[in-house]
């Protein structure tokens, strides 16, 4: 069973990206709920996010009925759910993206977090 409204994002879609080098086999989504549940041998690991940031659909990409968060959206997802996540490798995130998908969290520690990290990185 598949957790609605939901996308795939976080460590599966920074892996993907090339941004962390951590290997998790788990896919990794943001949904309404906390859960983690295992179908025909793969790992969803379902994270719970506010309604008014799950809800908009800027930088998540939709194929057929997958939706998956561009790797500057799960950047940010993961860091308004974790302030100290390490990441192998900014390059391949597009600054740009990342600051205009920065209001849908409505956070100034995320918006710190974030300025601090491009600066460094």
């Amino acid at each position: 069973m598949l957790y609605t409204p939901s996308y795939i994002s976080r460590e599966y879609a920074l892996q993907k990206a090339g941004v962390i080098f951590q290997y998790d086999e788990r896919i990794t989504a943001a949904s309404y709920l906390s859960r983690s549940v295992d179908i025909e041998g793969r790992t969803y690991a379902y994270r719970k996010i506010k309604g008014e940031i799950l809800i908009v659909t800027q930088g998540i990409n939709q194929t057929g009925n997958v939706n998956i968060a561009t790797p500057e959206r799960a950047f940010l997802g993961i860091l308004y759910l974790n302030a100290t996540y390490y990441f192998d490798n900014l390059n391949p995130l597009d600054k740009s993206l990342i600051t205009k998908l920065l209001p849908i969290y409505n956070s100034k520690m995320l918006m710190a977090r974030v300025k601090k990290l491009l600066a460094n990185g």
